[in-house]
C-alpha cells in the first residue's frame, strides 16, 4: 500500500510540472555539429533531475524552411507542451529574441539548397510579432554582471531560425514559446563560453518552472509599446525596467 501511494504521489509531483520543448538544429554550412544540439542535450540531462522544476523534451530540427516547422509540429505530440524554446546558433554571446519577422532572406541555401529572396513567411500576417515565452522573467534570473553580456535582440534573422519562431509564435499562440541563439560552434574558447551560456539558460529555465506560464504576455514589437513596458516598470521592477530599456522595436 505503502509503495502503490509513494508512486502515485511521485507520478503526480512529475506530471505537475510544466513541459518545456527545446528545439535545436543538426549541422549547416559544412560544420561537424550544430552547438543548439550540444546545449539542448546538456539542459535535457540536468533538467531530467528528480528536483527539477521542469520537464524538458527534446526535438531535433532540420536546416530546412519549412520543414523545421513541421517537424515541431510534429514533436508537439499528445501531451502539447508549457512552452516551445527554440535553440539555434549565431554570434559568440547568448542572443535572447523578443519577435520574429515575417520574412525569409538569404545570403546562401539551407541545407536542402533552398534560397529565398524578400518573401513572405505567412500572407497577411503582421511584418512582426512578438513572442510570448516569458523573457523579462527569464532574463531577470541571471545575476547584473552575467546580464551585460547577454544580447537583448528584436531580429532573429531571416534564415530557418526566424522562419520557424515566426510560425510557431503565430499558429500556435496559445502556447508560450520564443528563440534564442546560442554561440556559434566555431566560437574560440568554446568550452569555456558555453559553460557560461549553459549556466544562465539553466537558471532561466528554471525560472520558467516558478511562475505561471498561463499568465505569458506577447512581447511588443512596437517602440511606443517598448516604452510603456519600460515605464510601467521603472518605479516597480528594477530588473525588468532594464530588461525592457535594452528592448527594441521594430521601428
Amino acid at each position: 500500500m505503502k509503495l502503490v501511494l509513494f508512486t502515485l504521489l511521485f507520478s503526480t509531483s512529475l506530471w505537475s510540472k510544466p513541459l518545456v520543448l527545446i528545439s535545436h538544429y543538426d549541422p549547416f554550412g559544412g560544420a561537424k555539429s550544430n552547438n543548439s544540439e550540444t546545449i539542448a542535450k546538456e539542459l535535457e540531462r540536468h533538467f531530467s533531475r528528480p528536483d527539477s522544476p521542469i520537464r524538458v523534451k527534446l526535438c531535433a530540427l532540420e536546416t530546412k524552411f519549412d520543414v523545421a516547422f513541421n517537424k515541431t509540429e510534429a514533436c508537439l505530440g499528445d501531451e502539447r507542451p508549457d512552452m516551445i524554446l527554440g535553440l539555434g546558433e549565431t554570434g559568440c554571446n547568448l542572443k535572447i529574441e523578443t519577435l520574429g519577422r515575417n520574412l525569409d532572406h538569404t545570403r546562401g541555401a539551407d541545407n536542402a539548397g533552398v534560397e529565398r529572396k524578400n518573401s513572405e513567411i505567412i500572407t497577411d500576417a503582421p511584418e512582426a510579432i512578438g513572442f510570448t515565452y516569458p523573457l523579462a522573467e527569464m532574463y531577470c534570473a541571471v545575476e547584473k554582471k552575467a546580464r551585460k553580456k547577454i544580447f537583448v535582440s528584436n531580429n532573429a534573422g531571416s534564415f530557418v531560425c526566424n522562419n520557424t519562431a515566426f510560425q510557431l509564435a503565430y499558429r500556435y499562440q496559445e502556447i508560450p514559446s520564443g528563440f534564442i541563439h546560442v554561440p556559434l560552434n566555431s566560437c574560440r574558447n568554446l568550452e569555456r563560453i558555453n559553460q557560461e551560456v549553459i549556466g544562465q539558460l539553466k537558471k532561466m529555465l528554471h525560472r520558467v518552472g516558478e511562475i505561471d506560464l498561463s499568465e505569458s504576455y506577447r512581447l511588443p514589437t512596437d517602440s511606443y509599446r517598448v516604452r510603456e513596458f519600460r515605464e510601467y516598470w521603472e518605479d516597480r521592477d528594477e530588473c525588468k525596467h532594464e530588461f525592457f530599456k535594452r528592448t527594441r522595436g521594430v521601428n
